[in-house]
């Protein structure tokens, strides 16, 4: 007997259905082992969506406001007829105002940023004159009248210079601002009255209220705030609501006989309109 009779192990035979289950399993791992390799060394792309719009420099704002309180002031006059003194005592309201508003605010730095904005505001004005005149032919025998007068206007155009700060958070975009306004007033104001003065002079009858317009430039201040919604996936238009405080004192005078007629220009005002973001 050889050596390699006596190692060699007696009767070894394969089972052919062994055979085969190992190489349908050898079939199965082959692809399956592929794939976790591929997995581990091949990155899952990241689903994209719409990108976020870049950050806004410019914003324009155009609204039409309203000045929902009316303004109250007076003055007086006086001057010398027929050797006695004539006094006229004029008191005015001024509505409320319908206008534009218009601004364009430019981001500096972190939300803060420089507003300049314009706005008009018209109203219409009506009030009543006290006259107290003298006696044509007597002395000391005043005569009174009054009247009402109406066709006045009351304009009001302000420049605003802000610092501002806007912040966005999805589709809504809001701003606070403050800052100077630069007012320029014109306001009707009595002149001299005409009369119907008839023999024997012992009524007085006001014929006319003729107005003097009066302008003045004050600087005073405005705060205000707004919030807006922006449309669509680029976001960069939107509409939204503004409202706004501004004030400044205005002294006018409608002659070197008269006292000064005194209020405050600006005002509350609300408004509402369109966006445009760059």
């Amino acid at each position: 007997m050889t050596l390699a009779s006596a190692v060699a192990p007696r009767n070894l035979r394969l089972d052919p259905r062994l055979a085969l289950v190992a190489l349908a399993a050898a079939a199965v791992a082959a692809p399956t082992s592929s794939a976790l390799a591929q997995a581990g060394t091949t990155p899952v792309p990241a689903r994209r969506g719409a990108p976020d719009p870049a950050p806004d420099l410019i914003r324009v704002v155009v609204n039409a406001s309203f000045w929902p309180v009316s303004t109250s002031f007076s003055d007086s006059q006086a001057f010398t007829e027929y050797a006695e003194e004539t006094t006229l005592r004029t008191s005015y309201e001024a509505g409320t105002a319908f206008g534009p508003d218009v601004a364009v605010q430019v981001s500096l730095l972190r939300g803060f940023g420089l507003l300049v904005g314009y706005s008009y505001a018209g109203r219409d004005v009506t009030g009543e004159v006290e006259v107290s005149r003298p006696h044509p032919l007597y002395l000391d025998r005043p005569r009174r009248a009054s009247s009402e007068i109406s066709g006045y206007d009351l304009a009001e155009a302000a420049v605003h210079v802000d610092l501002a700060y806007a912040r966005v958070a999805g589709h809504v975009d809001w701003a606070l601002f403050a800052g100077a306004t630069f007012f320029q007033v014109e306001a009707d104001l009595l002149g001299k009255p005409t009369y119907d003065d008839v023999y024997p002079y012992d009524e007085l009858v006001v014929a006319s209220t003729p107005s003097t317009t009066v302008k003045e430039s004050p600087t005073g201040f405005n705060v205000g705030g707004r919030l807006d919604y922006r449309f669509g996936r680029s976001r960069r238009f939107g509409a939204g609501v503004q409202v706004l405080y501004s004030m400044a004192e205005v002294k006018l005078k409608a002659g070197r006989d008269a006292t000064e007629a005194r209020f405050d220009a600006g005002g509350l005002s609300v408004g509402a309109g369109l966006r445009v973001y760059f």
